[in-house]
């Protein structure tokens, strides 16, 4: 049974959530009870086909490890009393032969989720005018995809991963032990050689060999073979891997796959890790897709704030922002001795003591509806939480910057077309002054892709000028 929701969804009739003619069944129904109401952490964890992004979760306090997937409340024996409530994460997620599909709540049709696809393309940097959008039933394996060439260059920036492997050799180089029995078998009469094993570390080895077959599957897919040779860097990872790899055959990838069942654990090669998980998904989709992994749930979400987050900061941070979590914590500045904090992009330099600073800018990004204001009006104040605008407020005073705001996807539909921002009139500070404002994002509506692209690279323009004036 195939289901499909938006994040952020409020809560949805179960039964709802099925293509016209299809119904849920109560197998369905104890299928999603498997995986709802439960921390995303935990589900992770226990499920080594299920991948999430970010792929640390918690590493930067945001509280991503602890959301839930989906909620399930309501009386199980009426299904249609059911209702499914779903939080930030959007993807899809499996068990058994049950799929949900959450796409954003920004897209207008959840057939054709553009507004994710788009973002995915800008955070992982994939060409998005080379790219064929998929709206195939088998758009999940699209989202894998998407994935692999950042998670292939982030294992590869820690050296090819080299590994002990045993060699049956038979030479004049004796470098191990000797092979009595194959000695025997092979070399008598005796003609200089001497049969041996050897036991060395090695770039050709099950991994590696793992990420030459995706790599080969992925070569196979016209619709996706462009992502191998996007960008210069992700062309070499791949040379790379060709090259350690020399005894691949493409009939041993059953057997490779069998071989990197067991997650990797490595002091040092860190990064290989989530792409064994990637490269497994990837090649055992169709496997995993008709129910052969019981009990366990399969599929790769992402986190919506994360993903809007790190998808702005691929328009800010060429046109001079900072974005401390994008960089491993570097960046980062203290509201007072040794207490480092992160705003999500802020302009300008810390200092010392308080100083005028007119080029200072702090923005917060909020994954989240925030347009229950008028454009040019005044009333932004239910936009902002009480922690919201306290944190921002905060940021302007250390370090010290005379604007803020918050930055939004808006969604209504009498802007969505348009590709100017829809800025608040920005509101004074009392103390040592400054101004916040708003700025909604207007997700667009467009019946092809190539024609979403073209819209939000206008918006991406616009964006930049009230917040990036001389760029």
């Amino acid at each position: 049974m195939n289901l499909r929701t938006t994040d952020n969804n409020c809560g949805k009739s179960l039964v709802s959530l099925t293509d016209a003619g299809e119904q849920v069944t109560k197998t369905d129904y104890q299928n999603l009870s498997k995986i709802a109401n439960t921390p995303i952490a935990e589900l992770a964890k226990n499920n080594p086909a299920l991948l999430v992004f970010p792929q640390v979760l918690g590493a930067h306090d945001d509280g991503i490890e602890e959301q839930e997937i989906f909620n399930l409340h309501g009386d199980s024996e009426k299904l249609e009393n059911v209702l499914l409530k779903t939080g930030n994460l959007m993807g899809f997620i499996g068990i058994d032969r049950t799929q949900l599909k959450i796409t954003s709540r920004f897209s207008s049709d959840d057939k054709s989720d553009y507004f994710l696809h788009y973002m995915l393309q800008k955070v992982f940097s994939i060409n998005l005018f080379d790219w064929e959008h998929s709206t195939s039933n088998d758009d999940q394996l699209d989202l894998l995809m998407f994935a692999f060439p950042l998670l292939l260059k982030k294992a590869l920036a820690q050296g090819i991963f080299r590994q002990y492997q045993t060699f049956n050799r038979n030479d004049a180089n004796v470098k191990g032990v000797i092979d009595v029995s194959r000695h025997i078998r092979h070399n008598i009469p005796f003609g200089g050689k001497i049969a041996y094993k050897s036991r060395e570390r090695s770039f050709d080895n099950p991994l590696t060999e793992l990420i030459r077959h995706t790599i080969e599957y992925i070569r196979a897919k016209t619709f996706a073979k462009e992502i191998l040779t996007n960008d210069p860097e992700t062309k070499i990872c791949v040379q790379e891997i060709m090259e350690a790899t020399q005894n691949y055959d493409i009939h041993n990838r059953e057997k490779v796959i069998a071989q990197n069942l067991k997650p990797i654990i490595h002091p040092y090669y860190t990064a290989y890790k989530p792409l064994q998980k990637l490269c497994l998904s990837i090649l055992r989709h169709k496997k995993i897709g008709y129910g052969n992994s019981k009990n366990k749930a399969y599929g790769i979400l992402f986190d919506g704030a994360w993903l809007w987050e790190e998808y702005l900061a691929t328009i800010l941070v060429p046109a001079g922002f900072k974005h401390p979590r994008n960089k491993a914590a570097d960046g980062a500045i203290k509201v007072y001795d040794g207490n480092p904090h992160y705003p999500d992009f802020y302009k300008g330099k810390q200092v010392e003591r308080l100083q005028t600073s007119e080029s200072n800018f702090v923005l917060d990004a909020k994954y989240k509806h925030l347009d229950n204001h008028r454009p040019g009006s005044d009333e932004i104040s239910g936009c902002f939480s009480r922690d919201d605008l306290h944190q921002l407020i905060t940021y302007m005073y250390i370090l010290p910057a005379k604007q803020g705001g918050l930055i939004y996807p808006y969604d209504k539909a009498d802007k969505r077309n348009n590709p100017e921002i829809i800025i608040s009139k920005p509101k004074n500070l009392y103390g040592h002054g400054g101004q916040i404002a708003t700025y909604g994002i207007p997700i667009p509506t467009k019946e092809n892709y190539s024609d979403f692209i073209e819209h939000m690279k206008s918006i991406e323009t616009n964006l930049r000028r009230p917040l990036c004036p001389t760029t």
